[in-house]
């Protein structure tokens, strides 16, 4: 029969130099080794926040020395404050600040003979069309709240406008269908009301884009006229400089939500059945007004910020 482990009481000294050790790339078992505690021990403190270990450390200097932060205390601590926590990870963690700095010199002496007013920004995004909220408010006598299926369909959205936010493109829409059925009988999807740049045709223009290798070629991009150029975003940097992911298209994003809630709040009220019925009804037509209104939405003053 195996002996019991005896338990070993770390001190908050211990703790932190097992972080340092793990930051450095001290194995775990190696360290479950040096401080005679299980590995699963030196995974609970690997994951434990940082801010429990702070907390204490203000305890102590505070004279609370029984304060134990416990994981329902930084819970309760992350409710009353309004504390999220957020993954480190995605493009701004990998972005390249050096080379965006570098691309800014660049771009002011490359676009100082174009127009403001023709200097366009293109960037695509996913659209999960029939998403409905994942979370909801309960009053306290309700123990819980229906739920729905998590709908995936998506359809991609690129949306273009230029540098002063005064013209924005009608955007182009791509699905997996070829002759989707909503689009049975339909003649003409609704335009966006176009903000044309007046007097000025036949100046040059500038589009700005991504790398990303799905775009077309700068020499398929240009071959229409000579006057129309195109610029590449260096690798890294879309997070830090890419203007439609400056809150433009989220803005959209935003909007598009609210349509597709209206739409089923007024025809469904307050009938949750009717409500769910209405929202397998929604096809890809119902998806092209309702995004193509929420493009309009949009303001110049976004565009710009």
């Amino acid at each position: 029969m195996a002996s019991k482990r005896k338990r070993v009481v770390l001190s908050l000294a211990d703790k932190l130099k097992i972080i340092e050790q793990l930051d450095k790339g001290v194995t775990g078992k190696k360290l479950s080794e040096i401080y005679g505690v299980g590995q699963a021990t030196i995974s609970d403190i690997k994951n434990s926040p940082i801010l429990c270990e702070k907390a204490k450390i203000l305890a102590e200097k505070l004279g609370y020395s029984s304060f134990e932060a416990s994981n329902g205390w930084l819970r309760n601590f992350k409710f009353r404050h309004g504390v999220r926590e957020l993954d480190l990870a995605g493009e701004k963690l990998s972005a390249d600040s050096a080379a965006a700095e570098n691309f800014i010199e660049k771009f002011k002496t490359a676009s100082e003979s174009y127009d403001p007013e023709f200097v366009y920004n293109a960037d695509e995004t996913g659209l999960v069309w029939k998403a409905l909220p994942k979370s909801s408010l309960a009053s306290k006598r309700e123990s819980s709240a229906s739920g729905h299926k998590v709908s995936k369909e998506r359809v991609t959205v690129l949306n273009c406008a230029n540098s002063t936010g005064n013209h924005k493109l009608p955007l182009l829409l791509i699905g997996k269908s070829r002759n989707p059925r909503a689009f049975k009988n339909v003649k003409k999807l609704p335009p966006l009301q176009l903000c044309l740049p007046n007097g000025k045709e036949g100046s040059k223009v500038l589009l700005i884009v991504d790398n990303a290798p799905t775009h077309p070629t700068a020499e398929l991009l240009e071959r229409e006229n000579g006057q129309f150029k195109t610029t590449f975003l260096p690798p890294n940097v879309t997070s830090l400089l890419q203007p439609m992911d400056q809150s433009v298209i989220e803005t959209m994003k935003r909007h598009y939500r609210r349509q597709l809630l209206r739409k089923l709040l007024i025809e469904g009220a307050e009938d949750e059945e009717l409500v769910l019925e209405n929202h397998s009804k929604i096809n890809l037509k119902d998806c092209c007004y309702m995004v193509a209104e929420a493009w309009s939405l949009v303001t110049a003053v976004t565009c710009v910020e």
